[in-house]
């Protein structure tokens, strides 16, 4: 029954994951622009942290604005922006496929942790399908070469920032749920003032369609549902079965990217999504 309830937990954290890519990629095409997404991000999520706020004890105030700099306002801002100009298949290799190798490569510089010569193996799979992506990125020609180069960047800038967010929670271990609201609070407090006086916004001009998606999207199933969901399976299956299940992510959202936004995938990216998801697999396994 623990393994059914955790298999559950994963597929529903999959699910969120996957979709976060399409929802965010969606709302990149539309009105809203990433400070506005950012903004419902941390406005609606700080809403249900302060439900919530009862229930923990906070870490000290450097922890919070550690894990608020980097897992919340550093991440978000950068993948909002570069949902605006690169596509969802290139979301789903630099963000959650080239998480294990941003995560190696700055735990090995910032920890001195280096990586086993099978996670080796597994890294170099992941950066020849990083690789790639860059070559799919610089065939498209010189209308979107710039563009998406600053998309693909700005990918890989989130992807670092929560390679580090990972590592913080690591040295400074806390209960899901404290993570979440500490890091939800502290990024509220420093980002939505920034955004309402200095920020461009289109928030009202945007349809109450797309703000309602976004906010209960952002706000809500990323910031907490897929937290406590991720949490409940490690405890039922482990982490090592945890994060072999999750490296269906990138391969689910770029392929559903296709009927779902329109955006056909090249030949590259398929070959960079295999080996991104070929060496997260390999390096989920070589971890345990």
């Amino acid at each position: 029954m623990n393994n059914r309830t955790g298999l559950i937990a994963v597929f529903f954290t999959i699910c969120i994951w996957a979709g976060f890519i399409l929802v965010s990629r969606h709302g990149g095409k539309g009105i809203l622009t990433g400070w506005d997404v950012t903004a419902l991000r941390f406005g609606v999520g700080a809403l249900i942290a302060i439900f919530f706020l009862p229930r923990v004890v906070m870490p000290p105030l450097k922890v919070v604005l550690l894990f608020s700099l980097f897992g919340g306002v550093g991440y978000a801002v950068a993948v909002y922006l570069a949902f605006r100009m690169a596509p969802a298949a290139h979301a789903a290799i630099l963000l959650p496929g080239a998480l294990p190798f941003t995560t190696a490569v700055i735990a090995w510089l910032w920890l001195k942790h280096k990586p086993s010569p099978s996670q080796r193996a597994a890294l170099a799979l992941v950066f020849f399908g990083i690789t790639l992506t860059a070559i799919d990125t610089l065939a498209r020609g010189p209308n979107l070469t710039g563009m998406q180069i600053v998309g693909d960047l700005l990918f890989l800038c989130g992807s670092s920032s929560w390679a580090i967010f990972t590592l913080l929670l690591r040295r400074h271990p806390v209960p899901p749920l404290t993570a979440a609201v500490s890091t939800t609070l502290g990024s509220a407090i420093l980002y939505l003032p920034v955004w309402w006086l200095f920020l461009p916004s289109t928030l009202n001009q945007a349809p109450h369609s797309e703000i309602a998606m976004q906010a209960i999207y952002q706000g809500i199933l990323v910031v907490f549902v897929a937290m406590m969901l991720y949490a409940f399976a490690v405890r039922r299956l482990g982490p090592q079965t945890v994060t072999l299940l999750m490296a269906i992510v990138p391969g689910a959202a770029a392929l559903a990217a296709v009927p779902v936004l329109n955006e056909p995938l090249s030949l590259l990216t398929l070959a960079g999504l295999g080996s991104v998801t070929l060496g997260a697999l390999l390096g989920a396994k070589a971890s345990g």
